[in-house]
């Protein structure tokens, strides 16, 4: 049974540091990635059977590992907009060391003016909750954005080029979450006449990613 699409970027505590479900033998350093830091990142997918799924991180960019976690393993929730709230976490010194990091105090208030819910992904965001130092000093700074109406392209280049300049010399990679899915918002601002959305079907192409919903998607879903 099926009980709707996952929440995307959330990360999951795990009651127990290993609990996963996988199509396959899990590689050596899934196990000690998960003592170390019992949490894992949620993909985008559907929870069904009460299983969702996730995604396990290692210490390096090639260590990613694709499963799914039962429900009732999980003892807390953050959103990437949960950790907003939560970077005065992390040590000055580390701040200092990682660009990615300094970097998000930044574009902070650039995004409140916008009007955006927001919040920090990849290995910022898994540091900020984890309290584990992932970030490095070539990290980009990952974004979760959210936007009810619908973002025009120019709207969009003026965006990423705003958070650029405030984020140097970090480098911003935003996925912009609507209705449909998740859409780069560098691809949003070259103005296409399809955008590639990551939906919870699979990658689709689509005109408008504000105007589909779940209904659609599952429809023209390869």
């Amino acid at each position: 049974m099926s009980f709707g699409p996952a929440s995307t970027h959330d990360l999951i505590r795990l009651r127990e540091p290993v609990a996963l479900t996988a199509e396959g033998p899990a590689p050596s350093w899934v196990e000690l990635a998960l003592r170390r830091a019992p949490w894992v990142v949620v993909r985008r997918g559907h929870v069904r059977d009460g299983m969702m799924p996730v995604g396990v991180r290692g210490l390096t960019r090639s260590q990613r590992f694709a499963a799914f976690v039962s429900v009732a393993e999980m003892v807390a929730r953050l959103s990437p907009e949960d950790l907003t709230i939560a970077n005065h976490d992390i040590e000055q010194s580390r701040t200092d060391a990682i660009p990615a990091l300094a970097a998000l105090d930044r574009v902070a208030p650039l995004l409140v003016r916008w009007g955006y819910h927001w919040g920090p992904g990849g290995s910022v965001g898994f540091e900020i909750a984890t309290g584990i130092a992932t970030a490095t000093t070539s990290s980009d700074l990952d974004l979760i954005l959210r936007q009810d109406c619908q973002v025009e392209p120019n709207e969009a280049a003026e965006l990423l080029a705003a958070l650029a300049e405030e984020a140097a010399p970090a480098r911003i990679d935003a996925m912009l979450e609507t209705p449909s899915g998740g859409v780069s918002l560098t691809d949003l601002a070259a103005g296409p006449a399809r955008v590639l959305v990551r939906t919870p079907y699979g990658p689709l192409l689509l005109v408008d990613p504000w105007m589909v919903d779940a209904t659609a998607l599952e429809e023209v879903a390869p």
